[in-house]
């Protein structure tokens, strides 16, 4: 797995992917200016604070489905994100349950509300573009983060050590380019191959997007002969040009990338996704202008902590969904205005639920099933699935889909050997249309 950190991915957009700047910089790399490595006209960026050149030309048609995962980690509390209108789910939660006025009401979700913070889903949801999997989990849950985030990301294959993704990737006839498989954030065990590992960008929660060096510049980083002032044996200076050229692959990819971006991305102001950018929200932008680029992006993963919500979890929560709302809304607007949705298909992921019954600490500890959304252009909408108070699995949600028939449907997506990969199709839910 190659692993690149956060300051080392200082921007993602107009193509250019510079991951090893950051490398350049702690190796004190003097990098040519813009007026002599090249310029380009400018306008804005998808990405606030970001600015990328904009051509003319007609882009091409996008190519291969991509899959985004969005992993809630920690175990996204699903009574109070799906909240059942029925049963004991006030009984148990006396203090942290949702007040049924303030709940998004909708026949897209049956008998349960919508937690507020999640209201923008609803456009979606209307539009026919997003499922509900309600009670999603295994037959035998294990409350262990780490036993449970194994079973997710290897699809409850322990066997071999590998991701499902990995899996996948291992079985395609040709190599994905160093960004068609990435994990932002997170472990990236999803995307663990035997032959092929993907790349982890740690620390999505933190991503910064400066304005870029110009192409000349990047490739003068990772090209050009060392500074008289360093010497060309400095052993930092090999590294950071080491990590340039296995960060983004060779050099020459650049203009063909910028071409793609600067092609199909619209002109619009910086900072239009919001005046402050959660974790999501960055981590989809940033997976948007992958795929703009069509630099070749098959799967993108993105993780985002903070789930684990055992104590005053009321703020903490609705924060976190509200970021997880803004960054799907914006990301499937700036895919569809350029039509690129119809090849994306977004799923998200928690390792487990949470009780449902609260703790003495206005929070909820470790459960069983949970619940996932699923969005795209060419899926099953509407609700699967139910999560049931009333009939409980020593306090938890009784699990209702196993995750494999999400995973069934994400591989069908791929174009993949469901059977191959995880053993054999769960086909108990539809979900691609």
């Amino acid at each position: 797995m190659i692993t690149i950190s956060r300051r080392r991915f200082l921007a993602l957009t107009g193509g250019v992917l510079a991951t090893g700047c950051t490398a350049a910089r702690e190796a004190d790399i003097v990098v040519p200016s813009p007026t002599t490595a090249g310029t380009s006209p400018t306008t804005t960026s998808t990405v606030p604070g970001v600015v990328t050149s904009v051509s003319s030309t007609e882009p091409a048609p996008f190519g291969n489905n991509v899959l985004v995962l969005v992993e809630l980690r920690g175990g996204n509390d699903a009574v109070n994100t799906l909240p059942p209108l029925t049963g004991a789910y006030r009984d148990l939660r006396p203090t942290i349950a949702l007040p049924e006025t303030d709940l998004v009401m909708s026949e897209h979700f049956g008998p349960h509300g919508l937690h507020p913070s999640l209201a923008p889903l609803l456009d979606l949801a209307d539009a026919g573009r997003l499922a509900t999997l309600a009670g999603i989990g295994f037959e035998d849950p294990d409350r262990s983060h780490f036993v449970s985030l194994d079973r997710w990301a290897r699809a409850d294959r322990m066997d071999d050590g590998l991701g499902w993704l990995g899996r996948w990737i291992d079985t395609l006839p040709d190599e994905l380019p160093s960004l068609g498989a990435t994990a932002l954030g997170g472990s990236g065990d999803v995307l663990l191959g035997a032959k092929a590992p993907g790349t982890v960008i740690d620390g999505v929660d933190a991503f910064a997007f400066p304005t870029l060096l110009s192409n000349g510049s990047m490739r003068a980083l990772g090209d050009s002969p060392a500074d008289s002032s360093h010497g060309s044996n400095d052993p930092m200076l090999a590294a950071a040009r080491r990590a340039f050229v296995d960060s983004v692959g060779a050099t020459e990819e650049f203009d063909a990338i910028a071409d793609a971006v600067r092609s199909r991305v619209p002109e619009r102001e910086p900072g239009d996704l919001g005046p402050a950018l959660g974790a999501f929200t960055t981590g989809l932008a940033v997976a948007a202008e992958m795929i703009l680029g069509d630099i070749g992006t098959r799967v993108v993963s993105i993780s985002v902590n903070g789930f684990d919500t055992h104590s005053d979890q009321l703020a903490q929560h609705a924060d976190l969904l509200s970021d997880l709302a803004q960054g799907l809304t914006q990301f499937w607007a700036t895919l569809d205005e350029v039509g690129a949705a119809d090849c994306v298909l977004v799923a998200t992921t928690s390792e487990f639920g949470r009780r449902v019954a609260e703790n003495a600490s206005n929070g909820c500890d470790h459960g069983a099933a949970g619940v996932s959304f699923v969005m795209g252009n060419s899926i099953v909408p509407g609700l699967s699935g139910a999560l049931d108070t009333a009939d409980l699995l020593d306090g938890d949600l009784r699990p209702q889909i196993d995750p494999r028939v999400l995973m069934t449907a994400c591989l069908d997506w791929l174009g993949a050997d469901v059977e191959q990969i995880i053993g054999q199709r769960h086909d108990d839910v539809p979900i691609i249309a």
